[in-house]
């Protein structure tokens, strides 16, 4: 982890005692510190970010994921590589973080895309957000025929030193503006601006998507700023007071598309296409692919007609609990296999 602080995870499993480690790839007795942990562990479930086992991030977070696994396997314990992305390895760490995919004991993806690209030693499920519950009651809203719209801004694809790095054709900032006007001056929408990735200590961090909400907010006075989530439940309990829900964001759009909100997912990578034809969900924007203009009117054109994706969006989850219900069965099994459960 990148910090020993547990938010509420302590909270909701109150039976189970939790250790957070610091992992600094810069301190050698840090990395002998984990391994020792890790020989003391009966198995080792990874799941990487969902997306930080991949080139997605650049060298570095590759580097650091495929030794995290490369401790487990050295210290011959058992390792499951929960639902997650694939692919897209850097240079050198290709071959490597293949091999260390191909000794764990099970491998799923959370999607078909990535799983083929790696291997047809891994199998495929979808993202475990989509079981994610949440509570309408957490933030009552009214129920007066409002229509909600809810936007989710990317901390990352806003600050120009951070959004080079994803290809973007889209000018992020000038789609985000140009619909926002669009929604307040051309629609009987009340827009929502929600955040979904928080660092409330550090208001600077570079992943702070609140940083970015608040500066929105400062510009248009008419919408309504979420709250600062504490836990990902949270931030579902509010998006699914939403009626359309637009996010850059990934998880954002799973916590909306799952809890019945019409969705359209704005992507800036290969993992947000990958997951959602999975579950055969086609309305997905590429912040890559599509110019500001193109992707606005696309946009327009989906808003003034959601009913497709809605009725859509509700296949699509129903086809991603079946691939979860089978992933589980298979993990129970594997875990009995291996003398664990």
């Amino acid at each position: 982890m990148r910090t020993d602080e547990l938010g509420k995870i302590e909270q909701f499993f109150p039976n189970i005692k939790f250790v957070g480690f610091i992992l600094n790839i810069y301190s050698i007795n840090c990395w002998i510190k984990v391994y020792q942990e890790i020989k003391t562990c009966s198995c080792v479930f990874d799941a990487s970010y969902g997306d930080g086992f991949t080139g997605i991030y650049g060298t570095r977070r590759n580097f650091v994921q495929a030794l995290r696994k490369q401790m487990v396997i050295s210290a011959n314990k058992p390792l499951f590589l929960l639902p997650q992305t694939y692919g897209l390895y850097k240079f050198p760490f290709k071959n490597w973080s293949i091999g260390l995919i191909k000794k764990a004991n099970l491998a799923y993806a959370r999607d078909e895309m990535t799983a083929k690209a790696v291997g047809t030693f891994v199998k495929t499920t979808s993202d475990l957000a989509f079981g994610l519950p949440f509570d309408k009651n957490m933030f009552p809203m009214k129920n007066d025929g409002t229509k909600r719209f809810g936007l989710n801004v990317s901390s990352l694809l806003w600050d120009e030193e951070t959004s080079q790095r994803f290809g973007l054709k889209v000018d992020y900032r000038g789609f985000y503006e140009k619909l926002l006007t669009y929604l307040i001056n051309e629609t009987d929408y009340e827009v929502h601006i929600i955040p979904h990735v928080l660092d409330i200590k550090h208001p600077n961090a570079p992943e702070n998507d609140y940083r970015i909400c608040e500066e929105i907010k400062r510009i248009y006075e008419e919408v309504h700023l979420a709250p600062a989530f504490e836990t990902a439940i949270e931030a579902k309990s509010y998006i699914c007071h939403m009626d359309i829900f637009l996010g850059s964001r990934m998880h954002s759009t799973i916590g909306a598309i799952s809890s019945g909100v019409t969705t359209i997912p704005f992507s800036y990578a290969h993992k947000f296409e990958a997951l959602y034809s999975n579950i055969d969900y086609p309305y997905v924007l590429s912040a890559t692919k599509l110019s500001t203009d193109e992707a606005l009117d696309i946009v327009k054109t989906w808003i003034a007609k959601p009913q497709p994706l809605q009725d859509e969006g509700r296949k699509a989850v129903r086809r991603a609990f079946v691939k979860l219900q089978d992933f589980e069965e298979d993990l129970i099994a594997s875990l009995k296999n291996n003398g664990l459960l």
